[in-house]
């Protein structure tokens, strides 16, 4: 009977702490994003830019990034979710072990809902 009462005890006294990946904040859609202040900058603080720095495939450097966006198709402004800039990071191959963090992906793509303009 004691040891029924310490088990109870010892259950109902456990505190779970689950680690959830920061998020970030809702980006509201309803809210113009520029893509110069706040989609660019992106690709330089994940490090996109050490290997797309324009001497391969294309370039996410600033100043480069949109062309290079809109003329390498990696952008998709009829099914969204299909952007190869927000499907490639995290996928697999090169690109396995990197990947947007907090609200980045969801920036992207509300930027590219919005019209993808060089703003």
């Amino acid at each position: 009977m004691i040891y029924s009462l310490i088990f109870i005890f010892l259950l109902v006294s456990c505190e779970y702490n689950f680690i959830n990946p920061e998020k970030g904040d809702p980006v509201d859609p309803e809210v113009p994003i520029s893509f110069s202040a706040e989609v660019e900058p992106i690709w330089t603080t994940q490090a996109c830019t050490g290997c797309h720095d324009g001497s391969g495939l294309f370039s996410l450097k600033s100043g480069e990034a949109y062309n290079s966006l809109t003329t390498n198709n990696l952008l998709d402004l009829d099914q969204v979710d299909n952007s190869k800039i927000l499907t490639e990071p995290g996928s697999s191959g090169l690109h396995a072990d990197k990947d947007y963090v907090g609200n980045q992906r969801e920036l992207i793509k509300v930027w590219i809902e919005q019209g993808a303009e060089d703003n």
